[in-house]
């Protein structure tokens, strides 16, 4: 399970103990009625902190447990990053079902463009540039990595090529 999976499934969890502490009031029903209207998750947790609907140190810990596994969602003071300004961490973007990470060019390890991760449906897929491969410079760089667990079969097709399978083992068994 990757970090968002979990990081939605606290959230989840801390929403159903919300729901099940609301009384049939009318300011609880307006708090849950707020919650389904919030645009982002950030919102949606500050709610829930600063509501009577969940004990306090449950939402603390809850939040605690976000903001260390999904920063880029949870994070209380989301600071945009501007072209002015070079990024000193990674950068974190959410796009469905799919993370983006984007790390700054360093060109002392023989990456003078930034790198580019994406996960989606168990896949990571890292894009960048290399400054020298032999004889060429500025090489495109893609790295395809399988997280799945179990056997299985991943279809890498590159320059409409063909697709090229490759055999994903259990990890029970030993591959020669």
């Amino acid at each position: 399970m990757n970090p968002y999976d979990v990081a939605s499934s606290l959230y989840e969890a801390l929403l159903t103990e919300a729901e099940q502490w609301a009384c049939d009031d009318t300011e609880d029903q307006e708090l849950l009625d707020a919650l389904d209207r919030a645009p982002t998750p950030h919102d949606k947790l500050a709610l829930l902190q600063t509501s009577s609907l969940i004990p306090s140190h449950l939402a603390s810990a809850i939040t605690d447990a976000l903001l260390a596994l999904d920063p880029a969602t949870y994070s209380p003071d989301p600071a945009p990053t501007t072209p002015e300004a070079p990024m000193t961490d990674p950068e974190l973007h959410r796009i469905r079902d799919a993370s983006i990470t984007v790390v700054n060019a360093s060109p002392e390890d023989n990456t003078p463009s930034d790198v580019y991760e994406i996960q989606v449906h168990g896949i990571s897929v890292l894009i960048r540039r290399r400054a020298q491969w032999g004889a060429h410079t500025d090489v495109p760089y893609v790295h395809v990595e399988d997280q799945t667990d179990g056997p299985g079969l991943l279809l890498v097709e590159v320059n409409n090529r063909g697709e090229h399978e490759h055999l994903r083992a259990s990890p029970h068994v030993a591959t020669t």
